[in-house]
């Protein structure tokens, strides 16, 4: 065994570098990948259930829908950052990254932060149910993410690779991966950069925010085009329509004006307008129909109905449960779009999306259901919707105030809404539509749930806001429609019955009136029911008990009322005790035109309701009448920029509140950061595992390919150089027989060193019986030079037809501590 004697071992030349095991560099990359992932599944997952429940009903409030997404940016903004500053910080002082600076990782990851909140923007609008948006987010860049290694092994198309890196998790593997590239090779990222590799970075700054710039693009396209619940989306070319780029133009208004005369004119179902109103058409709807797709096919809430809605009156719309009255209160405010019809206020065309902005300004509405933040109290609620409406900032608190009193709601201003009542969270819906005293007033059902004293309340408040105001509600009651309402607005089953005063329902619907008898046991009915048609032969006893009898008297017979009534003052000798006439109540006119036997009926007595009404707390209202006089008479005009800063900062703000009252988000914000601190653990961890006391054999396998094996990175064949100027077949097969791919070099043309695209080379000198062997070695594989020695070895022992095969092992120990190894030497020898 001569020849082992002169093995000479040399370095190939290369450029100096930092040796680190590649599982590491992928598991410090992975990890990173992983701690954003997390943060879209909670983006996506919050910004999903928000749109979901807040966002239709927070712009009918007048939020406009850019100001939604960007303060929700603004709020993940602040939190990137300090999720960026943290991660960057550990990375470079630990440090896992040598020889690139804070600034460039911290650019990095703060960029493709900002490019996952406009894809989680652009998730919630794609998939409606949050755990999907969230679930799909996480998916999306874990997936791409991980395609971006090819980049880190360059088995990815350059061209391919710039394209693909429009996916945001893709270009922001990449860039960790230049990073850890040029960090192995004691470069770094580093500006400016003589070599130019550098600049590859600031290309992956630039796609990063290009693609946050193109998610939000698509966040803004897809709002739009796709349908919503009720099936309504603009045309995907909505932007090459012409109103789309100017300013809503009123064309509809000549149009409106010929048809506003002749509205139901000759139809008695409707009342005509006195003159003072004409001219003061506040409302216009005209052929409104709305369709739903219900479980058994189209439903129609809505078929085809008509009529205005006048300044300075205030209308009630009547109906049965499914009649229609919360349809067109949603339509009427935005929150809903018609199937067909054409629908103005003020002469401005709702089905205009960008109208709708203007007129939402004027607007306040109080939808069926409750709405409030559940986590701010009543007075802070009244404040954020105060700045979302535009009010100015130094009267934000005193119209807060003169809310809060007109409601009497004192007592409750410091209780979160969390914990108020049905009645306290209904009062509270109510005063966030009247804050800023809108032009217009859509109320459904305001004051459902509310006690007598607080329902009489609102009543005494509607009428003195109704001067120069349109106020149309909803109801159930028809006793509070009777004394609120002077227009009534009949539905059923979502067509239009009549309109008209209660009078003209009254005479119209009713069954007359009403002659009730209180008698004694010597009443003789037969009698007093031939009497009273003496004079009224229609007259019909509807009533008959032991102490009272009930008559219906026509409407057209009240001239014959009086010598009724004295005939009857004549008859307390036959048991007549005392009688009374009352008119038909709105109930009998809503029970004809229904055809039903029941109604629901009012939960309080109105006489009860003006007893509690007149005992009010007259301290309180002289506060509130100073609170009045305080305000101006007239708000200042906000312009839009200004009134989309303040919603921005306002809802922004409502944010970070929620996070610091809501213990569930702050819990998971942490957890969020907290992944971000795995690579660091998981780079420590993987170090313990790999760096414990073990064993392991060194076989050809680690660095050359076999026979059978397909060509793979990192692998090579292994290059045998032969100097010996004669055949080598007996050592070229030695060789073959330990399953190695070779490579022959029989023409002197390479020393074995200066190519480093092979893992090992050996060069064979001397001749048949008396060969020489050099070994050069890669030194970025840093167990070469033992497994060529290995290989040698059975090689020559190959050749003297030797079955048994040398095993070449390496034991570690753990005293060693992690080892990083600069070569900066072209050759050595050993």
């Amino acid at each position: 065994m001569e020849e082992l004697t002169s093995v000479i071992g040399i370095n190939m030349k290369m450029l100096p570098f930092i040796s680190k095991g590649e599982i590491m560099n992928e598991w410090f990359i992975f990890t990173c990948l992983v701690s954003f992932s997390s943060f879209i599944y909670f983006a996506s997952l919050n910004v999903a259930r928000e749109r979901g429940e807040f966002k239709k009903l927070m712009t009918v409030m007048g939020l406009r829908e850019s100001a939604f997404w960007l303060s929700w940016g603004l709020t993940y903004i602040c939190f990137i950052f300090v999720m960026s500053i943290f991660m960057a910080l550990i990375i470079t002082s630990i440090p896992i990254i040598f020889h690139t600076g804070f600034m460039v990782i911290f650019t990095l990851f703060s960029l493709y932060g900002l490019s996952l909140i406009a894809l989680a923007f652009l998730m919630s609008v794609l998939i409606r149910k949050p755990m999907l948006a969230g679930l799909a987010g996480f998916l999306f860049t874990v997936f791409w993410g991980c395609l971006g290694f090819t980049v880190l092994y360059g088995q990815l198309p350059l061209s391919l690779g710039w394209v693909l890196s429009l996916l945001s998790p893709f270009a922001f593997i990449a860039g960790m991966a230049q990073i850890t590239h040029l960090d192995n090779y004691l470069s770094g990222v580093i500006f400016p950069d003589p070599s130019g590799d550098s600049y590859i970075m600031i290309a992956t700054f630039f796609i990063l925010a290009f693609d946050a710039l193109f998610y939000l693009i698509l966040t803004l396209y897809f709002e739009r085009v796709l349908p919503d619940k009720d099936g309504h989306g603009d045309s995907p070319l909505f932007f090459l329509k012409s109103s789309f780029w100017s300013k809503h133009q009123n064309t509809h208004h000549e149009i409106f004006e010929n048809e506003i005369n002749s509205e139901h004119s000759s139809d008695d179902s409707f009342e005509p307008v006195s003159p003072e109103f004409h001219g003061k058409e506040a409302i216009r709807i005209r052929n409104v129909k709305k369709e739903y797709n219900g479980k058994t096919g189209k439903v129609e809430a809505l078929q085809g109905i008509s009529f205005d809605i006048y300044e300075g009156q205030i209308t009630a719309i009547l109906g049965h449960d499914g009649a229609g009255k919360s349809t067109l209160l949603n339509i009427l405010s935005g929150l809903s779009v018609s199937t067909e019809g054409s629908t103005t206020i003020y002469n401005t065309q709702l089905s205009e999306i960008t109208a709708m902005e203007e007129i939402r300004q004027n607007i306040g509405f109080c939808p069926q259901f409750n709405f409030q933040f559940d986590f701010l109290t009543v007075r802070e609620n009244l404040r954020v919707f105060a700045k979302i409406k535009g009010i100015q900032p130094k009267e934000v608190e005193q119209e807060v105030k003169r809310i809060i009193m007109e409601l009497d709601m004192q007592s409750i201003q410091d209780i979160i809404a969390k914990k108020l009542s049905g009645g306290q969270k209904r009062k509270l819906t109510l005063g966030i539509a009247i804050l800023g005293d809108p032009q217009v007033l859509l109320l459904d059902e305001p004051t459902a749930g509310l006690d007598p004293f607080s329902r009489h309340r609102v009543w005494s408040l509607l009428k003195e806001h109704k001067v120069d105001r349109v106020i149309l509600f909803s109801t159930q009651f028809m006793d509070e429609a009777d004394i609120l309402a002077d227009r009534k607005v009949f539905l059923s089953k979502g067509k239009l019955k009549c309109v008209g005063s209660s009078l003209f329902l009254k005479r119209k619907w009713g069954i007359g009136y009403h002659l009730s008898l209180h008698r004694n046991e010597m009443c003789d009915t037969e009698k007093i029911t031939s009497l009273i048609k003496q004079h009224i032969p229609d007259a019909k006893l509807t009533t008959e008990s032991e102490e009272k009898l009930v008559y219906s008297l026509p409407l057209e017979k009240t001239n014959r009322f009086p010598d009724l009534y004295s005939d009857l003052d004549k008859c307390s000798d036959q048991g007549i005790r005392n009688y009374g006439l009352s008119m038909t109540t709105l109930n009998e006119v809503f029970l004809n035109l229904e055809g039903k036997s029941a109604i629901n009926e009012p939960d309080f007595d109105i006489g009860k309701q003006k007893k509690i009404y007149v005992t009010r707390n007259t301290g309180n209202e002289s506060e509130m009448e100073q609170v009045l006089c305080s305000l101006p008479e007239t708000r200042k005009a906000v312009s839009s920029a200004t009134l989309w800063r303040r919603q921005i900062y306002a809802v922004a703000a409502l944010r970070f509140l929620k996070l610091r009252r809501e213990r569930r988000v702050l819990l998971c914000l942490s957890l969020v950061l907290g992944v971000a601190f795995i690579p660091i653990m998981l780079e420590k961890i993987m170090y313990k595992v790999i760096h414990k006391t073990h064993c392991w054999e060194f076989s050809p396998s680690m660095y050359f390919l076999s026979l059978e094996q397909i060509p793979k990175t990192p692998l090579t064949s292994l290059l045998i150089i032969n100097n010996t100027g004669s055949n080598i077949e007996d050592l070229v097969h030695s060789l073959k027989r330990q399953d190695i791919v070779l490579e022959i070099d029989d023409f002197r043309n390479r020393n074995g060193s200066d190519d480093p695209s092979y893992n090992g080379a050996i060069i064979v000198s001397g001749d048949q019986k008396d060969y020489r062997f050099s070994v050069a070695c890669n030194i970025k594989k840093l167990n070469c030079f033992p497994v060529l020695m290995g290989i040698v070895s059975n090689a020559l022992i190959g050749i003297f037809n030797f079955t048994e095969l040398i095993q070449t092992e390496s034991t570690s120990f753990s005293h060693v501590s992690r080892v990083l190894i600069y070569i900066r030497g072209n050759t050595a020898e050993g």
